[in-house]
C-alpha cells in the first residue's frame, strides 16, 4: 500500500525521465543531404585550442573571426569531428503539439552551420523520447555526422 502512494505521488510530479529509443543509423533520404561524388571537400572539425586561444580576444573580434574549425582533407581524415543536430517537439500532456513539429533538415542545418560549412555526410540518425511525468514527453529527432566543407578550386562549377 506504502509504496503504490509513493509511486502514485511520484508520477505527479513533473520531472524528466529519458527513455533513448529509435535506430540509429537507419536508411533513410535527406533531401538537404549533398551528393559528394568525385567533390573535393574537407572534414570541418571543431578546434578546441583555437577556441581557448579566442576567448582571450574581446567580443567583435570573436565574431568576425567565425567559428574556430580546423580543416581535415578527407582523404586524411580518420574520424573524431563528428557534429550532433536536433529537432523536438514537446507534446503537452502527451496528447497536444505546444512546439513546432519535428524538422529533419533544421536537425541537419544546425549541425552544419554551428561550423559553417556546406553539407553533412555519414549521417546516423535516431529518436529519443523524453518523459516528464504526466505534464508530457519531447520526441527528439537526433543527427550526427561530418561537416564537410567544399574546396573552392574544384567546386565552383558544382
Amino acid at each position: 500500500m506504502g509504496f503504490a502512494l509513493l509511486l502514485a505521488c511520484a508520477a505527479c510530479v513533473p520531472g524528466g525521465i529519458v527513455t533513448k529509443g529509435g535506430v540509429s543509423g537507419q536508411a533513410a533520404i535527406y533531401p538537404a543531404i549533398t551528393r559528394t561524388r568525385g567533390a573535393d571537400y574537407d572534414i570541418l572539425c571543431f578546434d578546441q585550442t583555437e577556441a581557448k586561444r579566442r576567448e582571450a580576444l574581446d567580443e567583435q573580434e570573436r565574431r568576425s573571426l567565425g567559428p574556430p574549425v580546423r580543416l581535415t582533407p578527407a582523404e586524411n581524415y580518420r574520424g573524431g569531428c563528428e557534429v550532433e543536430g536536433e529537432s523536438s517537439v514537446f507534446l503537452l500532456f502527451n496528447i497536444w503539439p505546444a512546439t513546432r513539429p519535428l524538422d529533419v533538415e533544421y536537425a541537419i542545418s544546425t549541425a552544419v552551420q554551428r561550423l559553417e560549412g556546406d553539407t553533412m555526410i555519414r549521417i546516423h540518425a535516431w529518436h529519443e523520447t523524453h518523459y516528464y511525468s504526466l505534464l508530457g514527453r519531447a520526441r527528439v529527432f537526433k543527427v550526427r555526422g561530418d561537416v564537410i566543407r567544399y574546396r573552392a578550386d574544384r567546386s565552383a562549377g558544382r
